[in-house]
């Protein structure tokens, strides 16, 4: 099977209970590679955001894991990538419900930044990637605020 490949980066509105737009940009590789309308979201291990992924990287993240077998904190790792990773679908037009607990884990409110990474997207609140990113990053983060008219 091909791998996903997440080029791109989308500001979208975040509602009250959570229901969000999948930017073209992931739409397009999930439908490209699988066609399933499913993707993995979970907490970023050592980043203060979330990363969203396709079948194609959920696979790799298992080979990985069980190649690791050896590795003392791999309990960590294993909460970290699977206890806080949802399995989550979008219909048709590209909407899903994103939990609370993940909205919670990187205090997403009203606005998603999605941020394409090869092989997965970063999904940031992005006031916090404007506070924590790279040079990059805070560069995205400021040009999508603005284009809504929020001042940075």
């Amino acid at each position: 099977m091909d791998s996903e490949v997440f080029l791109g980066n989308a500001l979208t509105a975040v509602d009250a209970k959570g229901r969000l737009s999948v930017p073209a940009f992931i739409r397009a590789q999930i439908d490209r590679v699988s066609g399933a309308r499913q993707l993995w979201i979970g907490v970023h291990e050592s980043l203060p955001c979330l990363t969203v992924h396709g079948a194609a990287y959920h696979r790799f993240l298992l080979d990985q894991i069980d190649g690791d077998r050896s590795d003392g904190d791999l309990d960590d790792r294993e909460d970290t990538v699977f206890g806080m990773t949802e399995d989550i679908s979008y219909d048709p037009s590209g909407r899903m419900s994103l939990p609370q607990m993940l909205r919670d884990e990187i205090g997403l409110s009203e606005l998603a930044l999605f941020v394409g990474r090869h092989r997965y997207v970063t999904l940031w609140n992005p006031h916090t990637a404007l506070e924590h990113g790279g040079e990059r990053l805070k560069k995205i983060a400021a040009y999508r605020l603005r284009e809504r008219g929020i001042s940075v």
